[in-house]
């Protein structure tokens, strides 16, 4: 089971960075979008390079199969805890499946879309943050059982990078709302490094299994 759990965290890391990093290099080529360094300059937002043809083909394919590696990695590690109540997160972490796929599926869609973007995504951030941190809670919860199986330098540290996502995603939320007209990119710059955070946790969680 934990091999397949490993596979899936590097997976749920690799596939939407590179995912959106190629979709953007794209939009580049074919001047959908412009050129910049995104997370310090934030020219253009992640939602940006995903959603106009051809590039949305590649990037609902692409981020679709993530949602299946996210799925699968939660399932399997949740279900491999020991026999507590997992029901809350389980909720949790259908919950940010569900908003994830409302959001690709309306993504440049009509004014759906504009709903998903502005809010739905942030739902999706909000429990998929959640998730990452009560699951290695209870992880930290069951060391004495999972010290074999799991290196809690790496547990702590997603735990603390869950944390932290938390804490500064309250306080960032304010200007993620509100319209700032002297920091026109600011919430573009925001997105792009907290999307990466978000991605940064599964592969520390990669590193986490003691698995060959």
């Amino acid at each position: 089971m934990l091999k397949y759990i490993k596979a899936f965290a590097i997976g749920c890391f690799i596939i939407p960075v590179l995912t959106v990093t190629v979709s953007y290099l794209i939009s580049i080529y074919l001047d959908l979008v412009p050129k910049c360094i995104p997370f310090i300059d934030g020219c253009t937002s992640i939602s940006r390079t995903g959603r106009y043809e051809p590039v949305k083909y590649f990037f609902k394919f692409f981020m679709f199969i993530y949602v299946l590696f996210l799925f699968f990695y939660w399932n399997c590690l949740i279900s491999y805890l020991q026999n507590q109540n997992k029901i809350p997160l389980y909720t949790l972490s259908i919950l940010s499946l569900i908003f994830l796929i409302l959001y690709l599926i309306f993504l440049g869609e009509g004014k759906a879309y504009e709903f998903f973007r502005r809010i739905g995504i942030y739902i999706y951030i909000l429990f998929i943050i959640l998730t990452q941190y009560f699951v290695s809670k209870r992880i930290i919860k069951n060391k004495s059982f999972l010290k074999g199986k799991f290196n809690f330098k790496f547990v702590n540290l997603k735990n603390l990078l869950s944390l932290f996502l938390i804490i500064v995603g309250i306080l960032l939320l304010p200007i993620l709302i509100i319209k700032i007209d002297e920091y026109p990119n600011i919430k573009n710059i925001i997105s792009w490094n907290y999307f990466v955070l978000v991605q940064l946790y599964f592969l520390v969680s990669y590193f986490s299994l003691k698995v060959k």
